[in-house]
């Protein structure tokens, strides 16, 4: 869970000194919280590292910030750890992003809850609008509910309240940067919903995880066996979910990725929350290559080629990529009884324990030019 992320980050990290209350008897702690969730909304998101210091009250570690051995699961790969007291309740922060922003900021309570309609309250006295725009699927064991932030002066954000319950003393708050909600965990699609009104007939996020949505998708564009290829029309009736540019192909240069083809056509797509950019290349007449690559990363361990055997279509290894890099590139021919052979080439980014995917399906069976470092299958680990 997001509270979980904060907690790991802090233990990393360490203790800081308590920070000096800014209580006012005038005021209730829930709206002097609210402020300090106001303050750092204002102050131009995403914001620098330097920035945080003006937030009142915050004690914060000096800078820069840490540099993660391992990326956090919001993608962040710096924090910054702080402290304040709100009405004598300790409350812990850890800023998370990126080397010269900070995009997400954590507040953990381990005091008296301030509770999460009192927080509600206590936001639209201050002139912040909420928008309720993910919450746990009725049933679920789901405990966190995300509002969207708007009003004036304050930067397009998410803001994710997390309760305590009889199974969890602490509340938390997490703030992240932009109007797109944060990526969940693949273990959470199931548990949330982004259909809550009181009468909405809930669906979870996804019930399928992403890498299982992806094979899917690869096994979906594979030329049935019974026509020789896509033309550029047929492509957007195969590839469901896919927003393809409504331009249609245009001619572009693709000398840098080694295509030669002279036509293309970029889409995206979500899969299971995780954004994809995709370019289709190919012949006026026919498409021959289609190229998806993430747009952020994700936890290890999935195996998405499995997935695509599962589904009837064998996997055989046909090349490796060079060693000694930070990523894989590895091709794979595609073959079944229904469909025409296809090569996919599949490239793991690896960045600590979360990677990044990329693919390029080619779905004339055709192999890249060979670079001299790429290796055969059973020579110098390729397997």
């Amino acid at each position: 869970m997001l509270v979980r992320s904060a907690a790991a980050a802090l233990a990393f990290l360490g203790a800081v000194t308590a920070g000096r209350s800014t209580f006012h008897p005038q005021v209730t702690p829930e709206q002097e919280f609210v402020a300090l969730i106001k303050s750092y909304a204002t102050l131009g998101l995403p914001a620098d590292w330097s920035a945080l210091d003006r937030l009142r009250g915050v004690t914060w570690a000096p800078l820069p910030p840490t540099s993660l051995t391992n990326c956090a699961p919001d993608g962040g790969c710096f924090a910054r750890q702080g402290l304040t007291r709100i009405a004598g309740r300790p409350i812990a922060l850890v800023a998370s992003g990126a080397r010269t922003m900070v995009m997400h900021l954590y507040f953990r309570n381990s005091g008296a809850p301030f509770g999460e309609e009192a927080m509600l309250t206590a936001l639209h006295a201050a002139s912040i609008t909420t928008a309720l725009v993910r919450c746990p699927l009725r049933g679920s064991a789901g405990g966190t509910n995300w509002y969207r932030l708007g009003g004036t002066g304050v930067a397009p954000s998410v803001l994710a309240i997390q309760a305590a319950s009889a199974r969890r003393a602490n509340e938390g708050y997490v703030v992240s940067s932009g109007a797109d909600l944060p990526a969940l965990q693949p273990n959470q699609l199931a548990l949330y919903s982004e259909q809550c009104d009181a009468a909405a007939l809930q669906a979870a996020v996804s019930t399928a995880l992403p890498h299982g949505l992806i094979a899917q998708a690869i096994v979906a564009l594979l030329v049935p066996s019974s026509r020789a290829s896509y033309d550029w029309k047929t492509l957007a009736t195969v590839s469901s979910g896919i927003a393809w540019d409504p331009a249609g192909p245009t001619r572009v240069d693709l000398s840098s990725r080694g295509d030669r083809n002279p036509m293309s056509m970029s889409g995206s797509v979500a899969y299971g929350g995780r954004q994809f950019s995709l370019l289709a290349s190919g012949t006026a007449a026919q498409v021959t290559a289609i190229y998806l690559d993430e747009n952020g990363l994700h936890p290890r361990g999935e195996h998405m080629l499995g997935v695509v055997y599962q589904k009837g279509v064998s996997v055989q290894l046909r090349r490796c990529g060079p060693v000694y890099t930070e990523s894989t590139n590895n091709w794979y021919a595609l073959t079944s009884a229904g469909t025409r052979p296809a090569m996919i080439r599949q490239s793991i980014r690896y960045d600590g324990t979360r990677v990044q995917d990329a693919y390029e399906l080619r779905l004339d069976g055709t192999l890249p030019v060979r670079d001299p470092r790429d290796r055969e299958p059973g020579v110098n680990g390729c397997r």
